[in-house]
C-alpha cells in the first residue's frame, strides 16, 4: 500500500498558478474536497485535486461545443453537472461599544 501525501493549498495554488486563498475558497464551497487536520490545518488528496482537473476539463470542453454544460446540462458518459450559487453574504456589523 502506497501512502500519498496530502497536499496543502499552497502545493494546489502553485500546481494550478493560482492563490492558496481561492483554493481555501474552493474547499469552502464545497467545489473541492478537502478536509482539515486539526482545528486550523485544510488539506486535500492528490486525487480530489485530479478529479477537479478533470471537472474543469469536461465542463470547458462541453462549454465549447454544447451550451447546456453551462447551465447544468448533462453528459451521458460522465454523469451530471450541476451548477450551484452560492447565498449572498452580508457584512458583519461591528458591536456597538
Amino acid at each position: 500500500m502506497n501512502f500519498v501525501r496530502p497536499l496543502t493549498p499552497e502545493m494546489v495554488a502553485a500546481r494550478w498558478g493560482c492563490s492558496p486563498n481561492h483554493v481555501r475558497n474552493l474547499i469552502r464551497r464545497g467545489e473541492l474536497r478537502g478536509f482539515r487536520v486539526g482545528s486550523r490545518l485544510l488539506r486535500v488528496k492528490p486525487d480530489a485535486v485530479e478529479e477537479f482537473e478533470r471537472c474543469q476539463e469536461i465542463t470547458g470542453s462541453d462549454a465549447s461545443t454544447d451550451a447546456t454544460s453551462s447551465l447544468g446540462g448533462s453528459t451521458e458518459s460522465e454523469g451530471v453537472i450541476v451548477l450551484t450559487h452560492s447565498r449572498e453574504r452580508q457584512p458583519r456589523r461591528k458591536p456597538l461599544p
